[in-house]
C-alpha cells in the first residue's frame, strides 16, 4: 500500500496535488488517479477517473 505522501501526486500524470484534494478525489487510500491537469472535473466527481477492481 502507498503512503499518504505518495498520494500527493497524480498517478496518471505526476502532478502534485494537496492532501485535501487526495482525500476528496482519491480512492479509498487517498491515491489520486486523475487530477485537473489530466482529467475533467465531471470525471472526478462521478468517479470515472478511478480504476475498476479488474484493472
Amino acid at each position: 500500500m502507498e503512503s499518504s505522501t505518495a498520494g500527493a501526486r497524480c498517478r496518471n500524470c505526476g502532478t502534485h496535488v494537496t492532501q485535501q484534494f487526495a482525500r476528496v478525489f482519491g480512492d479509498n487510500g487517498d491515491v489520486v488517479h486523475g487530477c485537473p491537469g489530466c482529467t475533467t472535473y465531471r470525471e472526478m466527481q462521478s468517479g470515472g477517473h478511478l480504476p475498476t477492481e479488474s484493472e
